[in-house]
């Protein structure tokens, strides 16, 4: 019972991840992107304008409702690709998974389980506030991120 209200509320949750100001939503045509696959799901991440973008970078995590033990760490194993629209230039990313979890095999004194999000490898790409970041990803699958900045300091190498 708690795995299946759980489960939804982060599907609930994954469904509404279009970010940044709700005008930048209506401004960004995203119409030239295709339609999601058969079993997949289209995600937009909206950015809002920064200055010196070069600066930031996004971090996309994708993952996965699993009941897991404790005591491991566990991954989903997948393939992040980045594909680009042919004729426009933009890119988009597409999510392909079977749902398998790889991890550690260490022994667990207690053999229970607790829901958690799995994730797979995850992949950096530029901040570009003037195009929404797509990601196609299989349905019952979540897709968060994470905005790092550089430092101002630049170290020399000696």
């Amino acid at each position: 019972m708690k795995l299946t209200k759980l489960f939804s509320l982060i599907i609930l949750l994954s469904s509404m991840i279009t970010f940044g100001q709700k005008s930048k939503q209506k401004e960004i045509d995203i119409s030239m992107y295709p339609k999601a696959e058969k079993g997949y799901v289209q995600k937009v991440i909206y950015l809002e304008t920064l200055a010196k973008e070069d600066d930031y970078n996004v971090e996309l995590f994708i993952g996965k409702l699993e009941a897991v033990d404790k005591c491991n760490n566990h991954f989903l194993l997948g393939n992040l690709e980045e594909k680009t629209i042919d004729g426009w230039g933009y890119n988009y990313f597409q999510f392909d998974s079977e749902g398998q979890i790889a991890g550690t095999l260490m022994g667990c004194s207690d053999n229970k389980k607790i829901d958690k999000i799995v994730y797979a490898q995850p992949v950096k790409t530029r901040y570009n506030s003037k195009l929404p970041i797509v990601v196609y990803i299989p349905k019952g699958y979540s897709l968060e991120y994470r905005i790092w900045k550089a430092g101002n300091k630049l170290i020399i190498v000696k």
